[in-house]
Formats: structure tokens, sequence, C-alpha cells
């Protein structure tokens, strides 16, 4: 990106800024950290004072970039509609470009260069998840041409406590008769760490690839069960494909009845992912899917749909601050805690790893489950 071009957004952006504080009680690194340079409003102004010269880069502004998660929390709050989310990918950008970013950017930047995936593993590996579903087919969901690509995502691929969200997922579309494949080895990361972190010509490599992938298998669709890979691939991917989450394949499979539900006598509870509501809209089909689940009762946390508070792990903060993520994703725990269930569903794999960590580690009995995994209990 064109760094003069960067500083006119932000600096546009900015001033809309009238410091207001409307963005401090729904920001969740300021109700953790309790400092101004940990919300909007004064990464706002810190963005302000370096643009007009008042203050160099330094190791605060660092910090302050990246412990935010994205979330979108502030903009549904802000009166004047500060764009706040563009303002820190294009001021991490600049720091990026002056050398100031954290040290595990740098790792995970490293990874995807060389390897194409978050977790620094030979990306032949990439579908290893396959070889504990039941009943593999010969072609192992392979093929070279198919109607629907489903693209899997580096968490679900790589961390063994989500790989159950692919299994169920494709075992759900081959029951329903979906024409799908995935691209195993041959799919990429699909760059939302690097576009994150302000590296977006890191991430061009990533996109080219996998849009060429889509092509040779001549797909009409694309269907993720990540929120952040669905979220990337609409805003930054240019494809005349079809995207589409989970939750929409779900729900469509559902209503026209290629998926037989039996009754489930549970009573649940719902987390709208950052990615996946605030920041792409969808918020009515996984609530639609949990809906027709016969016996099942849905029971909707005190924040809901824009309002959602976000489990911790998003905007690369992970990465950067995990006790940050670890303090927030105990927030969400205590609200879920409120609604008087112990399961909790989300149609997102980071929030899954995320709040189920977060519980184990403090002992909480907290059941987390994926919306995939779910409506597979319902089907078998």
């Amino acid at each position: 990106m064109d760094i003069l071009k960067l500083k006119e957004l932000e600096y546009d952006e900015v001033a809309k800024c009238n410091r207001c504080g409307f963005c401090l009680t729904v920001c969740p690194t300021y109700n953790v950290m309790k400092t101004e340079a940990a919300n909007a409003r004064g990464r706002n102004a810190l963005t302000r004072a370096s643009i007009e010269g008042k203050i160099s880069l330094s190791e605060e502004v660092t910090d302050s970039l990246f412990n935010c998660l994205g979330c979108g929390a502030c903009e549904v709050a802000c009166l004047p509609k500060v764009q706040t989310k563009e303002i820190v990918r294009a001021e991490r950008t600049l720091l990026v470009d002056s050398g100031y970013y954290p040290d595990s950017i740098k790792v995970v930047a490293e990874s995807l260069e060389k390897n194409y995936n978050i977790s620094d593993e030979d990306n032949e590996e990439r579908a290893e998840w396959r070889e504990d579903v039941p009943g593999l087919p010969e072609n192992m969901y392979e093929k070279d041409r198919a109607e629907v690509v489903y693209f899997v995502g580096c968490v679900s691929s790589f961390f063994p406590m989500v790989q159950k969200i692919p299994q169920n997922f494709v075992q759900i579309m081959d029951k329903g008769g979906v024409d799908f494949t995935i691209l195993g080895g041959k799919e990429w990361c699909c760059g939302f760490p690097l576009i994150q972190a302000g590296m977006y010509k890191k991430a061009e490599k990533l996109k080219a690839h996998n849009l060429d992938k889509i092509k040779e298998v001549g797909a009409k669709s694309v269907v993720f069960s990540c929120p952040s890979c669905y979220r990337t691939w609409k805003e930054f991917y240019d494809t005349d494909a079809e995207l589409l989450h989970s939750s929409h394949l779900l729900e469509e499979l559902i209503k026209e009845k290629k998926i037989p539900l039996k009754e489930l006598n549970l009573t649940v509870t719902y987390h709208d992912p950052c990615d996946l509501g605030r920041n792409s809209g969808v918020y009515e089909p996984p609530r639609e899917v949990l809906r027709m689940i016969p016996g099942l009762k849905l029971v909707e946390l005190e924040k809901n749909r824009e309002r959602s508070v976000c489990c911790g792990g998003g905007g690369d903060v992970e990465m950067a601050n995990p006790d940050l993520t670890s303090e927030i994703a105990q927030m969400k725990i205590d609200e879920i805690q409120r609604t008087g269930t112990n399961i909790v569903v989300t149609p997102c794999q980071q929030c899954v790893r995320t709040i189920s960590t977060r519980a184990r580690k403090q002992g909480i009995k907290l059941k987390v489950m994926d919306l995939t995994e779910i409506v597979m209990m319902a089907m078998e």
C-alpha cells in the first residue's frame, strides 16, 4: 500500500474522533488494561499525534496498536463512525515498514513465507486431520474438479483441538450430497495474519496462489468453516466464485432435508465470532441452524449480534499478547456462565480454542462446541 495514501486515510479518519469515550466501555482490551492507549479513542490520539509529528514511533505506540483485536465493537458504539479497524491496520503497516512490531509477528510472517501456514510445519501435512475421519473415501476428499472447494484454514488444519471441525464438516457435506473437494497441501494460508499485521504485500503471493487453485478446480463456490478466512476472501480477494461460511451451507442442507436430524434435549447459548458477525454481517444463519435442531433450546448471551464481546483471539493479539487474550476470554466465559447453561456453540475454530483453553486452565466446566460439531451430534 502507498504510504502517503495510508497517512491520508488515517488522518481523515482520526480527525472524525470527537473523544466522546463511547468506545471505552465496549472495548475488550480497555476493560482488561484500563489504560487510555488500550481503546479506540487512545489509539486515534496516538495515531494523530504521530502523523502530526508530535510523537515518534515507540514501544508504547507499538503496544497500543498490536493490542487491538480488530473486533469492531468500537465502530458500533462510535457516533461519527470512525473506521478504527482501518486506522489500526494502516498504522500497523507504517510500524512494520519502520521495523516496530512484535517479534512474534515476525516469526509468523517468516513461517508463512517459508511454509505457507502459521504453524511452521510442512504444508503437505495440512490435511492429516482426515486420517481420523471414519469411512474415508478412496479420493480422501481431494478431486481434480468439483462444484465447491472447502477452504479449511490453518488453525483447523494444524491445531489438534479443533481438527474435529473439518472432520465433521466433510462428513456432513458428504452425507448431504455436496460435490466438494479440499485442496490439501495445495491450500495456502488465506493471508489474514499478514493483512491484520499490516503486511499487505506479503499476503499477495498467498492470495494469487489460492485463487489459481480455485480456478483449476473449476469451483463455483468456496466454503469456509473459519470466519477469518471467509472475511479475508470477501474483503481482499477478487473472485467470481460464491463465498459461503459453513453456517450458510448447513442451513441450506437442513432446510432442504438433505441431512437428517434427531432430537437433542440440550440448552445452549451462542457466541457471535467477530469476523463472522460484526465484520461480515452474518448473524442469522448459525442461529437458524440451531433453531432447526429438534429439542434444542437457544438462550442468547447478554451481548449478542453486533454487541457481541470478542473471545480475545482476534487481530493477531494472541501472538503479540497471550496474557491479554486469556483475560478477555475470561470475560467471555463469565458472560456465558450467567446464561445458566454450560454449553456454548460458536462457528469459529479460534473462538473454540480461546474459550476452551481458558476454561480448562481455570478448571471451569464449560463445553465449547463448533456449529459443525453440534449438527454432527444431531445427525448421529
